[in-house]
């Protein structure tokens, strides 16, 4: 431990380079999974807009209608059901062509409905399908309005961009990992000699590499905490500045702090521990 310490201060300046190498590696990495967690919370809350609507009978009575709702929050899956009455419908109405219904007409002829925004597990046609059959039988629902269409284009997106998103991480990882190791390899170039002197002097393969491992391990470390401090104030420069309001963020997510800095760790140790390896091969 105190020779790893002390390899540190010999080799500041290779080793901050590969502090900052890591550092922008996991960076990439960290920023590329969170705009892929956000861009899909993005297009499911828009789907979510398109779930489905319950329009009721317009001779329905209020006992009746919190009845029925009382029914429906009843099924599986339900994340949220917003009642919008004959008044609310009239003034969305108003809103969006900027004619007053009730100027028009004697009387209000839109129906109110119940919105339902079903939980991502249960987002799917098939299911949705089977819930407006068993909905159409209950005694006050007049019509059942489901943007099928619409809701499976937005459904195929989200896979494409799933998949697509699957596949470039996968390969900025690959490219960190390759990237991360020539750099932790120049490194371990810079300390050639201190590797064949020892060995020189007789110390054995597990003493070399053990000083070595350590400094890797410390190395990624430090990386993945900056790379992890670069996004948080990334995050905090977005809100400050209005400039996007992220539903996902990495303090949300302990486990992607956690992943970041283990991943970062373990890629640190181990490139180094192979780069040495490696430069032994050509000690005698």
């Amino acid at each position: 431990m105190r020779e790893g310490i002390v390899g540190i201060r010999r080799s500041r300046m290779p080793f901050m380079i590969s502090v900052f190498s890591v550092a922008i590696a996991l960076l990439v990495v960290g920023v590329g999974v969170l705009s892929v967690d956000n861009g899909l919370q993005y297009i499911g809350d828009m789907q979510a807009n398109y779930d489905l609507e319950i329009f009721l009978k317009n001779d329905i009575s209020t006992i009746d209608s919190r009845e029925l709702a009382d029914i429906i929050n009843e099924y599986p899956g339900i994340l949220r059901m917003e009642y919008l009455s004959k008044e609310d419908a009239a003034a969305l109405y108003n809103a969006e062509f900027g004619e007053d219904v009730l100027s028009l007409l004697d009387d209000n002829p839109l129906p109110s409905s119940f919105r339902i925004t079903f939980e991502e597990d249960y987002r799917s046609a098939g299911y949705i399908h089977s819930f407006i059959q068993s909905v159409n039988i209950l005694n006050g629902v007049d019509e059942v309005i489901f943007k099928k269409d619409l809701f499976e284009k937005v459904q195929g997106i989200m896979k494409l961009i799933y998949t697509l998103a699957t596949a470039g991480l996968f390969m900025i990882i690959l490219s960190t990992v390759f990237l991360t190791a020539n750099n932790l390899r120049l490194m371990i170039l810079a300390r050639y000699e201190f590797i064949e002197t020892i060995r020189l002097l007789g110390a054995s393969d597990f003493m070399i590499k053990s000083p070595f491992f350590l400094e890797g391990g410390i190395l990624g470390f430090l990386g993945a905490s900056i790379a992890v401090l670069a996004i948080i104030l990334m995050e905090i420069s977005l809100a400050y500045y209005h400039i996007i309001d992220l539903p996902v963020r990495i303090m949300n997510h302990p486990e992607l702090i956690l992943g970041l800095l283990v991943f970062g760790v373990s890629l640190s140790s181990l490139g180094v521990l192979k780069a040495v390896r490696r430069m032994l091969r050509f000690v005698a």
